[in-house]
């Protein structure tokens, strides 16, 4: 466990102690005012204020007891007995209680009942007086209750439990903004790192040991971000130079194979023998020609000649260029469907995706084949596909088509799609019964 995860675990831990601790306090509250129940025992008249005023106003005189001021409510009632158990006074008394109480019926009622009637008593000097209220009005048990307390009592719960869950998460809120300005923070850093964009944070916090290594990471991702343009910079330039280097000597070379290729006093074999260095400084000039398109289109990413493109009448030159140059072991079928789309881009690099594809056809299947092609607008873009009958294509080259591959399709197939991409389309390459060029790019 390092330290960033130890901070954060004891952090996390400080939080919930002190809400748990707070939610103890309001709770202990919250059961202090549950418990009392200020509607029966604080009111005005409760049955100790009704004794108490009895006691005041009760006097004996020469007939018996009499109240002489004050009043019991109408559904009390109250009852005066002497040391022998017998009713001195009485008001409002119930038909159904006794008229005689021996000892253990006092004992019984002073606490809790009469014949299921709830009662309490006072004693004075002139006896015990006992007050009654209505049935099923109070609960006595330990604690006295009224029944609408106890009725009230589960939206009281429901009520605790929801101020409980409004305090916690109001509590979780206040703490966990920190810890959410820091996890925001981090957020953004790493999206920013995930862009290559240079990160520096303060270094503090509990995310402290991140916080370090994010600014690190930023650094060193910089750092090689900056080798790396400068070695790409120094392969352009070197290709750059070499190309330079190269073409002047290569054009002396062509220039001399062709003069020889048909100079008449050489013999036929020294003729071959020059058209054959001819044709060879022909593909070296190609392939000079392809690694500086290449490494200009890696850099720029975007035709430098950028105008309005109709595709049709591109793809009809292309074929009409390669057909007259093919042997008639080879075919090629048009179906183009829609004359009138057009792209923005560089006529001369898009005749020379269309080029490619078609060639590589040809070239790798020497025992001939089907070209077929199909132009049509789909999605607001103009779908090429290119297909032949052929033996197809590698999965490897497939796989890898980005790269500069050795050998089949390889310098070719990556120029191509770079050129393709340049232009904002997508070039897919799948065999199905040959191989299959669909070529995707958005009309104007």
């Amino acid at each position: 466990m390092n330290k960033t995860t130890i901070k954060i675990f004891l952090s996390f831990s400080f939080v919930a102690a002190v809400i748990a601790t707070l939610l103890l306090i309001i709770n202990a509250l919250g059961l202090g005012i549950l418990a009392s129940d200020t509607d029966f025992l604080l009111q005005e008249h409760s049955p100790k204020s009704i004794l108490e005023d009895i006691a005041r106003n009760l006097k004996e005189t020469d007939t018996g007891y009499t109240l002489s001021n004050g009043t019991i409510p109408d559904d009390y009632w109250c009852i005066l007995l002497d040391d022998n158990g017998t009713i001195l006074w009485s008001e409002n008394q119930p038909d159904d209680i006794p008229t005689h109480y021996s000892i253990r019926d006092i004992a019984k009622l002073t606490h809790w009942f009469l014949c299921d009637y709830p009662v309490f008593v006072r004693a004075e000097g002139y006896g015990l007086l006992i007050l009654g209220i209505p049935k099923n009005a109070v609960g006595k048990y330990e604690l006295i209750y009224s029944m609408k307390w106890f009725d009230s009592l589960p939206e009281r719960l429901v009520i605790i439990l929801f101020i409980n869950l409004a305090i916690a998460l109001f509590l979780s809120l206040i703490f966990g903004r920190r810890l959410y300005g820091n996890l925001k923070t981090i957020a953004s850093a790493i999206n920013d790192l995930r862009n290559e964009r240079e990160v520096s944070l303060p270094e503090k916090g509990i995310f402290r040991d991140v916080r370090q290594n994010l600014n690190q990471t930023s650094k060193s991702m910089l750092y090689k971000n900056a080798l790396l343009s400068e070695r790409e910079k120094a392969r352009v330039n070197w290709i750059a130079g070499i190309s330079h280097d190269i073409r002047t000597p290569l054009a002396i070379i062509l220039g001399n194979a062709e003069e020889l290729e048909h100079a008449p006093e050489l013999t036929e074999s020294s003729r071959k023998k020059a058209a054959s260095a001819r044709k060879q400084s022909i593909k070296i000039k190609k392939l000079i020609e392809d690694l500086n398109l290449i490494s200009s289109l890696e850099y720029d990413m975007q035709p430098s000649k950028k105008h309005p493109v109709s595709i049709c009448p591109l793809l009809r030159e292309m074929v009409c260029d390669i057909y007259n140059n093919i042997s008639e072991s080879y075919s090629i079928d048009v179906d183009l469907r829609a004359e009138n789309a057009i792209v923005s881009g560089d006529e001369s690099l898009l005749g020379r995706v269309f080029f490619n594809i078609i060639n590589n056809s040809i070239v790798h299947n020497p025992d001939g084949c089907t070209i077929s092609i199909s132009e049509s607008v789909q999605d607001q873009k103009v779908w090429i596909e290119i297909r032949d009958n052929g033996c197809g294509i590698d999965e490897a080259v497939i796989q890898n088509s980005d790269e500069l591959l050795q050998g089949r399709h390889g310098l070719g197939l990556s120029m191509t799609r770079k050129i393709v991409k340049a232009h904002g389309g997508t070039l897919g390459i799948r065999n199905d019964e040959g191989c299959v060029v669909t070529i995707k790019i958005p009309v104007i």
